[in-house]
């Protein structure tokens, strides 16, 4: 499992150093994601990252630079860099439902009137994501990717910033959060050896939330993470009232909004995982996907799965749990909030338990390079 060299500042400011261990797959799964979620992006950027590694090596250490041209080399490293930043989120820091921040003021929950705001006063692009986990609790990530060979503390300055510049209001009033900066530093086998560094900063954000609202921010989260991973899935029909769900500001909608996601899903055929590896204990909706972009939630066929693993195109199946979706529609919380309780990691053994593929939110990524893996739709919801 490839190692970075792990240096975190928890919200005391007490700083900690050691390695933190990402294995190809939790990063290339975190990128389907990502990209998937990326407002316009339809090409998926996976397939190749296991190819610029250096296997003779066990850190995280590409065989040689990311291109010769600054620009390049910076466009790349961003890129790299948001997939490593959201895998580390999810595997060592607990975040499960991720949101791209959008112009501010964002909604996050209409009848709430939970927004995600810029501070006053402060201007300049806005942080990457607004997430959510059942220990951090609600948090503002920004990632960056760099290049420098002093190593990723500017680039950590400049992620901090940026995500200072987001907040969380509850009708009016600051929520708790954290606000997570993570930088990582590439590291190359040639032509000169540079270890690969991974940098955070963990500061908490105080305020008041009831447990009410807590709940209530959780079920917003979850209506976002799932309605902008459906939409590009071709599951646009529950997309759109899980937005309307997550947005509105009126109880007299809730209702006509929850029996549209309804009748939606039960238009739609479920899937049945099954494998040698762990799988999901339930049901999925959701669709399969190439580099070449999503191919929509029809299931592929044996000999279809055949030519695309003949051609080397590696396909996945995307879903998201189906008592994860009618959660998110119903209203109810996954799990109680915590967000007094501060999550750290100092070693590479602090990973959370995690089956392959799946992120702790009901999203899985279910690869289809195994022949042993059967995809099947069922004949019913149920």
């Amino acid at each position: 499992m490839p190692t970075f060299n792990h240096r975190f500042e928890d919200l005391a400011g007490k700083v900690t150093t050691g390695t933190v261990a990402l294995t190809v797959r939790q990063i290339e799964d975190a990128g389907v994601l990502e990209i998937l979620q990326t407002p316009g992006a339809a090409l998926g950027s996976w397939q190749f990252l296991g190819a610029l590694l250096d296997p003779a090596v066990t850190t995280f250490s590409f065989r040689e630079p990311l291109g010769h041209a600054r620009e390049v080399k910076t466009a790349v490293s961003g890129l790299f860099g948001r997939f490593v930043a959201r895998a580390y989120a999810t595997h060592h820091l607990g975040l499960t439902h991720f949101v791209h921040v959008r112009k501010p003021p964002m909604r996050l929950g209409g009848m709430l009137r939970g927004e995600l705001r810029r501070v006053r006063g402060r201007r300049g692009d806005m942080p990457d994501w607004v997430a959510w986990g059942p220990v951090p609790g609600m948090a503002i990530v920004e990632a960056k990717g760099c290049h420098d060979t002093k190593g990723p503390e500017a680039a950590l300055a400049r992620a901090y910033t940026q995500a200072e510049r987001g907040e969380i209001r509850i009708r009016g009033r600051r929520a708790p959060f954290k606000r997570y900066a993570i930088a990582t530093r590439w590291g190359f086998s040639n032509p000169k050896t540079s270890l690969p560094m991974l940098w955070v900063k963990d500061p908490q954000e105080n305020g008041e939330l009831s447990d009410a609202e807590r709940d209530a921010l959780q079920v917003a989260m979850a209506r976002w993470h799932a309605a902008t991973l459906l939409a590009p899935l071709g599951l646009g029909e529950i997309a759109k009232p899980l937005l309307e769900l997550a947005r509105t500001p009126f109880r007299n909608r809730v209702e006509t909004y929850q029996r549209r996601a309804v009748d939606a899903v039960s238009a739609y055929t479920p899937m049945r995982i099954e494998g040698d590896d762990a799988t999901p204990d339930d049901l999925l909706l959701g669709g399969f996907v190439t580099p070449a972009g999503p191919l929509g939630p029809k299931a592929l066929s044996g000999d279809d799965r055949g030519l695309l693993r003949r051609l080397g195109i590696r396909s996945a199946f995307v879903g998201i749990e189906l008592g994860a979706l009618k959660r998110a529609i119903e209203g109810v919380p996954e799990a109680p909030s915590a967000l007094s309780k501060p999550t750290k990691v100092e070693t590479q053994s602090d990973v959370l338990d995690r089956r392959s593929g799946e992120d702790g939110a009901g999203t899985w990524v279910v690869r289809l390079d195994d022949e042993q893996t059967i995809i099947a739709p069922m004949n019913r919801v149920t």
